[in-house]
């Protein structure tokens, strides 16, 4: 029995600490399922479990993250699917657009300026040399 038990205790001891380095390494924003603190407690109080499942669910880049469907990210920032769905891309669209106007608006007048420039010019060459 002692021969069995070493060898799943090393086992055990390797994969608590790989998985706990990996957890505290790893960012909030990118963690699955609970917040971070809670993946590090149940990694310390169930160390081969916890680990196990941290490998295998706790972060994005976990091994089952990507074909595991309805366990959701609870934590951090969500990032939009498309493009239609990000605020910050749609404000920069309206910005663009608003200065887009704004140009235009200001070479429209300027446009305008110059001719009536052009005008006035020709007004005053006409009331110094009546011909």
């Amino acid at each position: 029995m002692p021969r069995l038990l070493i060898p799943l205790i090393i086992v055990s001891v390797g994969v608590m600490i790989y998985a706990l380095i990996e957890a505290i390494s790893t960012p909030s924003a990118r963690t699955r399922i609970m917040p971070k603190g809670i993946w590090i407690v149940v990694i310390i109080l169930v160390p081969l479990i916890g680990g196990v499942l941290w490998l295998l669910f706790g972060n994005e880049n976990s091994y089952l993250a990507s074909t595991v469907r309805g366990f959701q990210k609870t934590s951090g920032p969500t990032r939009p699917t498309t493009p239609d769905d990000d605020e910050e891309f749609l404000r920069s669209l309206d910005v663009q657009r608003n200065q887009k106007r704004r140009d235009e608006e200001l070479d429209r007048r300027e446009r305008e300026l110059r001719r009536r420039e052009e005008d006035l010019e020709d007004d005053s060459d006409e009331d110094q040399n009546p011909a």
